[in-house]
C-alpha cells in the first residue's frame, strides 16, 4: 500500500532540494529529532537522527539510497530504528510549482495498516516543518 504526503510550500525549490539533499540537520525541520549525525555527503551517506517522542528515545539509522539532482528526488533507508519503520524507504521529491511556490512530496510503500498510519504522521510533521522553515 502506498503512503503518500504532499505539501505546498510558498518558498523557493532549490532551498527545499538543498536542505533536503544536504541530508544533514534533519532536526531543523522534524519536531522530534534532536540531533543528526552523517557521515558522507552523495549517495551512500549514513545518517543518525536521536529521536524523542515524549518518553520515548531511541536512533533511526539510514542510508541515502538515491540521490538525484536533476528531478529533485532521493530516497532514503531505514536500516535500523522502530520495528514499525525498519527496512522502509522514503522518497522525497521537490517540484517547483512556477508561481505557485514548491510542492514536497514524501511516500513509501508499506504492507499493515499500523506501518501506514505511523508513516503518515511522520509524513505530515516533516511537510510542516519543511513549510515552517523555507516559507516566505
Amino acid at each position: 500500500m502506498l503512503v503518500s504526503s504532499t505539501t505546498k510550500i510558498n518558498g523557493d525549490s532549490e532551498k527545499i532540494w538543498n536542505t533536503l539533499r544536504s541530508f544533514d540537520k534533519v532536526e531543523s525541520y522534524m519536531p522530534i529529532v534532536t540531533k543528526t549525525t552523517v557521515d558522507g555527503i552523495e549517495q551512500g551517506a549514513k545518517r543518525i537522527c536521536d529521536v524523542n517522542m515524549g518518553s520515548r528515545s531511541f536512533k533511526i539509522q539510514e542510508t541515502l539510497e538515491v540521490l538525484d539532482d536533476s528531478n529533485h528526488l532521493l530516497v532514503v533507508s531505514i536500516d535500523d530504528g522502530p520495528i514499525q519503520m525498519k527496512g522502509m524507504k522514503f522518497t522525497f521529491e521537490v517540484k517547483n510549482l512556477e508561481k505557485e511556490g514548491s510542492e514536497v512530496t514524501i511516500s513509501t510503500d508499506v504492507d499493515n495498516p499500523m506501518a501506514a498510519a505511523f508513516s503518515d504522521s511522520i509524513f505530515s510533521l516533516m511537510g510542516t516543518g519543511l513549510k515552517k522553515l523555507h516559507e516566505i
